[in-house]
C-alpha cells in the first residue's frame, strides 16, 4: 500500500478548506488529517497530528501565516528535522508577503486559483524536498517582489535601502566550491534532484549532499530560499530560470 503524505490544511474560510481537503484525498497518496482556521490553531494541530505538509493561507486571524510558518521553521530547526514543509497559499495582491513568508522557512508557494493538478504536485514536490515555484505564474511574482525591493533600496524616497541585494551576497557566495555553485544556479532554474543528478551526472544522494552543503553555507531553511537568493544576487535573472516541478 502506498505510504500517504500526511497534509493538514489552514485557511481562515471554511469553504477554500474543505475544497482543498477534497482535491487532496481524492489522490490514492494523500490525505487530510486536519484543519486550522488560523496559524494558532494550525499550530497546536501539528503537535497533534504530526503533518508532512501544511497548506498554509497568509491572511488569517488570531496569528497570520507568516508567523505561523516562522515558528514552525523554529520548531523544525530545533528538534534536528525538516518537517512538516509549509506551502504557503497566496494571491497577487500578497505580493508584498511572499518573500517573507519564504524567509520565513516556506518551502514553496502557489497562487489559490492554481490548477488542482498542480496543487497536487506541489504537495509532493514539497515533501520530497524539491522546491518550486508555479512555472505559469508564482515564478512571475517571485520576480515582482525581487525587483520591487531592488526598486525601493535604489530610490531616493525615505523608504530604507533593502538589503537583500547582490552586494550582501559576494562574500557568502565566495564560500560555495565550483560544484555548490553550479548547483545553487540549476536548483535557482528549477531542476529537481532527480534533474540535477543527470545534469551533473553523479547519483541522488552526491545531489542531496550538495544542496544540503549550499543551504548550510548560505544559512537558509529551504531550497526555494536559495532560489531568491540567486535572484537577488543576480546568479540567475529574472526570465531565465526554468522553475518547475514533476509529478
Amino acid at each position: 500500500m502506498t505510504e500517504q503524505i500526511r497534509v493538514l490544511v489552514a485557511d481562515d474560510q471554511g469553504v477554500i478548506r474543505t475544497g482543498l481537503a477534497m482535491i487532496l484525498d481524492h489522490e490514492p497518496d494523500l490525505t487530510t488529517v486536519a484543519q486550522a482556521g488560523d496559524g494558532e490553531e494550525a499550530l497546536r494541530l501539528i503537535d497533534r497530528f504530526d503533518p508532512d505538509v501544511v497548506l498554509m493561507d497568509i491572511r488569517m486571524p488570531v496569528m497570520d501565516g507568516l508567523v505561523a510558518t516562522e515558528r514552525i521553521t523554529q520548531a523544525n530547526q530545533a528538534a534536528g528535522r525538516s518537517r512538516p514543509a509549509v506551502l504557503v497559499l497566496t494571491t497577487f495582491d500578497d505580493e508584498a508577503y511572499v518573500l517573507s513568508a519564504v524567509r520565513a522557512g516556506a518551502s514553496g508557494f502557489l497562487l489559490k486559483d492554481t490548477d488542482p493538478d498542480l496543487l497536487v504536485s506541489a504537495v509532493r514536490a514539497v515533501h520530497r524536498g524539491d522546491s518550486l515555484v508555479d512555472p505559469a505564474s508564482t515564478r512571475v511574482l517571485l520576480e515582482r517582489c525581487v525587483e520591487l525591493e531592488r526598486q525601493v533600496g535604489n530610490s531616493g524616497g525615505t523608504a530604507a535601502p533593502a538589503p537583500n541585494d547582490a552586494g550582501r551576497w559576494t562574500g557568502v557566495l565566495a564560500q560555495l566550491s565550483e560544484r555548490e555553485r553550479d548547483v545553487l544556479v540549476w536548483m535557482a532554474r528549477g531542476l529537481s534532484n532527480r534533474d540535477l543528478a543527470a545534469k551533473l551526472f553523479v547519483s541522488e544522494t552526491t545531489v542531496k549532499t550538495h544542496v544540503s552543503s549550499v543551504l548550510s553555507k548560505l544559512g537558509l531553511s529551504s531550497r526555494v530560499q536559495a532560489v531568491v537568493v540567486a535572484y537577488e544576487a543576480g546568479v540567475v535573472r529574472p526570465g531565465e530560470a526554468e522553475v518547475r516541478w514533476e509529478s
